[in-house]
């Protein structure tokens, strides 16, 4: 149902497919009410009725951003259809409407929310099945069970979006702890070894200090017995400085580490960092850059989507552009109910900063836009 998040007019929520259901399921409510589609007889209405009858599908269009509301003007339309316009028949887009309302009821709603707009939903399938000339009672065995189950189906894709969420924050949680750990080990083991060289240079000193004092006592009566205790002091420090270079080179080596990500990587991080529509697009010609460039390019993005909107209906888009004298990010997609906004911000001004680069950054209604210049050095 990806289609279905395709913004229009930059508001959130409300996507091209919102409004093509929507205008679906109107003008086949206008057919079926003027006469121009005919499905098993009934009457006709005129200009009113066929008015009063597109409260019934026209809601679809805010179904996403405004579910509850939508569910209240179709169960309001519905009874206005029903009581006060007469028996005609409108089922056949009116449950379509009933159904897919009561979907996103339960994707967006919550508590007292979710179990009103259910509430409003099964009331205008009840109505439709009591006074449409198509259904009647008999479909309640149906019409309310189908109410359920999407009312259930949207709660269902709401929790597993969330547990989803939380899952991967764990995740990222846990590796930042192993990581802590493994630098809390292996500063340990550099202190350990720290503090055994310390006593190996002690007990090395100690030991070429009794040499010397021996060689020397016998120097005058023993030139032989002396040289040979001064080259057995000699050997000794070669040993103890090759074996310092040894333990110094084990205490400065630093840990084994992956290769730093790239600008190429861009797309499994998009598959890995979030559940929502995220899609890449690379404009220019693409081309290495200089390795601290493209991982702060990676970075920055990476910073940018911790702030946005992580369901599956949500759309982010991050185009990579390729300038000749820059590099340019944008990243536009709906702010999060999570995540430090102004922190991830800072912190992508930050790295942008570091190149001598720019981000301007607009959160409003439709959701949040940033664009991040990065110079580009001319041997790149």
């Amino acid at each position: 149902m990806r289609w279905l998040s395709r913004p229009v007019w930059g508001i959130s929520d409300v996507g091209a497919g919102d409004l093509l259901l929507a205008g679906a399921l109107s003008v086949f409510m206008l057919g079926l009410i003027g006469g121009w589609l005919r499905a098993g007889g009934g009457a006709q209405g005129g200009g009113v009725a066929s008015a009063a009858a597109l409260l019934m599908t026209l809601p679809v269009a805010v179904e996403r951003r405004l579910p509850l509301p939508a569910a209240a003007i179709v169960a309001a339309g519905t009874a206005l259809n029903e009581l006060a316009v007469g028996h005609l028949i409108r089922c056949g887009p009116g449950l379509p409407a009933v159904l897919i309302i009561g979907y996103f009821v339960g994707t967006r709603c919550a508590g007292r929310q979710f179990w009103m707009g259910a509430a409003l939903c099964m009331s205008g399938v009840v109505l439709q099945a009591l006074y449409d000339p198509q259904l009647g009672s008999g479909f309640l065995l149906a019409g309310v069970p189908a109410v359920i189950a999407f009312c259930g189906a949207g709660r269902l894709a709401r929790s597993r979006s969330r547990l989803a969420a939380a899952l991967r924050a764990r995740n990222a949680e846990l590796r930042d702890r192993r990581d802590e750990t493994a630098r809390l080990a292996s500063a340990a083991e550099r202190s350990r070894v720290a503090g055994d060289l310390d006593g190996f240079l002690r007990d090395r000193i100690g030991q070429m200090n009794a040499t010397v004092a021996a060689g020397r006592e016998v120097l005058d009566s023993d030139p032989i017995a002396a040289r040979q205790a001064f080259a057995d002091v000699e050997k000794q420090g070669r040993a103890t400085l090759a074996q310092m270079r040894e333990v110094a080179g084990t205490l400065t080596q630093a840990a084994p580490t992956e290769p730093q990500p790239t600008l190429a990587q861009l797309a499994s991080l998009l598959e890995r960092i979030t559940t929502a529509d995220a899609r890449l697009h690379v404009d220019g010609s693409p081309r290495v850059l200089p390795a601290g460039l493209e991982l702060s390019g990676y970075r920055i993005v990476e910073q940018l989507l911790a702030v946005l909107g992580d369901t599956p209906d949500a759309r982010i888009d991050v185009r990579v552009r390729f300038r000749a004298d820059a590099l340019e990010l944008h990243v536009t997609g709906p702010v999060g109910a999570h995540g430090d906004q102004s922190r991830a911000v800072a912190a992508a001004r930050e790295r942008a900063a570091l190149h001598n680069g720019t981000l301007r950054f607009d959160a409003g209604p439709s959701g949040l836009a940033a664009l991040v210049r990065l110079p580009v050095p001319l041997q790149a």
